[in-house]
């Protein structure tokens, strides 16, 4: 029997290259998981990218093969102005900080020398 590189057919199969669960996305780190344990079964219906930690969890059964099923089959886009809703102030925030940091490193700075003098 040929061995099947089952690694190449997933990431084939599903061009999202992600963790279907948590999203991680580093293509050397994923994983592919044989849904139904059967290592000789390397059907695309049987493959799924998982992350180390939600392979483990899927392998212990902390996660059921119906969640892992759904979450790979699902279409799904990331919505950015969720994730950016908050860059502003935390921007502005920053720049509040940095500007109180210099002010006292410049105080600091001038106490010094006045007690220098």
């Amino acid at each position: 029997m040929p061995k099947v590189n089952y690694r190449k057919l997933a990431f084939e199969a599903y061009p999202q290259k992600r963790c279907v669960l948590c999203g991680f996305g580093i293509h050397e780190l994923l994983e592919v998981a044989h849904i139904d344990t059967d290592r000789a079964n390397n059907d695309k219906s049987n493959l799924v990218l998982l992350c180390p930690t939600c392979h483990k969890m899927l392998d212990v059964g902390l996660i059921s093969v119906e969640a892992i099923v759904e979450m790979r089959d699902s279409a799904r886009e990331i919505s950015w102005s969720k994730r950016m809703k908050d860059a502003g102030a935390k921007a502005a925030l920053t720049r509040r900080r940095r500007q109180a940091a210099r002010k006292a490193v410049a105080t600091r700075l001038a106490n010094r020398n006045e007690t220098k003098q």
